[in-house]
C-alpha cells in the first residue's frame, strides 16, 4: 500500500539492547512554557565536555545509548539526550508539535545545559529528523549556542524531492483525514530496512515508546521540516561534521545529492570547518548497525580534535586514525554516483 510506505519512510529509528554498562540516569528539563521534556543522562565523573543528542522521527532519547556509553568512556563527556516534544515519554506522543517549536526547544535545552555546565564545550548531535532540527537551529537566527555540530544521516528530504504521487497522497490525506494513522509495515514488505543489525531491529519491535503508527498530520509536519532544512541558510557558524551511509534507503542518496549539489553551488559561502564522512557500507542508523564501532570511534575522534587539524585526520590521541573526512566536492561525488 502506498500510504504504508510513506509512513515507513519515517518510522525507522531503533535502539540497542542493554549491556553491562550502567543504565543512564532519568531526569527532565523544564522549558519556559512549563513543558517538561524527559531526559536521559550518561554522566562522566569529571566531565570534560557536554554532548546533547537530538533523536529522529518517532524515536526517543534511548536512541543515543550505544554512542553515549562510548563518549563517556573515551572523552569523559557527560551526554544528555532528551525526548523531543511529542515523542518518547512526553505527553501526547505522536502529535506533531510544529517544526519551529522543536527548534526553540533545542535552543532552550542547549542554553540551560550551558548554564548548568559553564565553561565546557557543547557538541550537538542530531540524528535523522534531529539533524534537520539541529541544522535549522544552528543556521537560522538567532543560532545555536553550541561549540560543534554533528549531523548523522540528516533528514533532508523535502516534498519537492519526493515522487509526485507521494506528495499528492500526503496532501490529500492531510486534507480529509489528518488524524489517520499509518503503520511502517511497508518497510519490511519491500525489504527496506534502516539497519543490518537484527538485534537492533528486534529491540525496536518490542519498545513501547517507539511510535509505530504515525498520524498523517505528523508526516506532513516532518516533511515540511525536512524541506525547510534542505534550504537552510549557508552559514554553518560552528565546526560541523556530516555523516552519511550509502546503504541508507530511509533518507536515500538522491535528496542528499541534491543538498550537496546546492552546497557546492554556493561553496564560496561554505566554511572550511564543514567536513563529511561517507560510509560505503553504512546504513541509516550509523551508530546502531553491525559496523557501528567505526562510526562511533570516528565521532569521538572528531569531537576531540581541534577543527583546524581535522583536514589532516590526525589520530587525536585515540587508538586508530579517523576515517578519511572529505571536503564537499568529494562527498558530493561519492553520494551522487550511488
Amino acid at each position: 500500500m502506498k500510504f504504508a510506505l510513506t509512513a515507513a519512510i519515517f518510522s525507522v529509528s531503533v535502539h540497542c539492547a542493554g549491556s553491562a554498562v550502567a543504565m543512564p540516569e532519568r531526569s527532565a528539563i523544564t522549558l519556559e512554557d512549563s513543558t517538561q521534556l524527559q531526559v536521559r543522562v550518561w554522566p562522566a565523573k569529571t566531565p570534560q565536555r557536554i554532548v546533547i543528542g537530538v533523536h529522529g522521527f518517532n524515536d526517543y532519547s534511548k536512541a543515543f545509548d550505544p554512542l553515549a556509553r562510548s563518549l563517556v568512556a573515551e572523552l569523559q563527556a557527560t551526554v544528555y539526550a532528551y525526548d523531543q516534544r511529542g515523542f518518547g515519554a512526553n505527553p501526547a506522543p505522536g502529535v506533531w508539535p510544529g517544526a519551529d517549536r522543536l527548534i526553540e526547544d533545542l535552543r532552550e535545552v542547549v542554553s540551560k545545559l550551558r548554564d548548568r555546565h559553564p565553561g565546557l564545550p557543547i557538541t550537538v548531535i542530531g540524528e535523522s529528523m534531529g539533524g534537520a532540527v539541529a541544522l535549522r537551529a544552528s543556521t537560522e537566527p538567532p543560532g545555536l549556542s553550541a561549540s560543534q555540530l554533528i549531523l548523522k544521516a540528516p533528514a533532508l528530504w523535502g516534498a519537492e524531492t519526493m515522487p509526485w504521487f507521494q506528495r499528492a497522497s500526503l496532501k490529500m490525506l492531510n486534507t480529509v483525514m489528518p488524524d489517520l494513522t499509518l503503520s511502517g509495515r511497508g518497510l519490511r514488505t519491500l525489504g527496506i530496512k534502516p539497519t543490518d543489525d537484527p538485534e537492533v531491529s528486534r529491540d525496536l519491535s518490542r519498545d513501547p515508546l517507539f511510535i509505530k503508527e504515525t498520524r498523517v498530520s505528523s508526516l506532513v509536519g516532518v516533511t515540511d521540516l525536512m524541506g525547510q532544512a534542505l534550504h537552510h541558510p549557508i552559514s554553518f557558524p560552528m565546526p560541523t561534521l556530516v555523516l552519511y551511509g550509502l546503504n541508507d534507503r530511509i533518507i536515500p542518496p538522491a535528496p542528499i545529492c541534491s543538498w550537496l549539489t546546492r552546497l557546492e553551488g554556493e561553496s564560496s559561502s561554505l566554511p572550511e570547518h564543514v567536513r563529511f564522512l561517507i560510509y560505503p557500507e553504512g546504513w541509516h542508523l550509523l551508530t546502531r548497525q553491525l559496523r557501528a564501532a567505526e562510526v562511533i570511534q570516528d565521532i569521538a575522534r572528531w569531537i576531540r580534535t581541534p577543527h583546524t587539524q581535522q583536514r589532516t585526520n590526525p589520530a587525536s590521541g585515540l587508538n586508530a586514525p579517523l576515517s578519511a573526512s572529505l571536503p564537499l566536492q568529494a562527498a558530493r561525488q561519492q553520494v551522487c554516483q550511488r
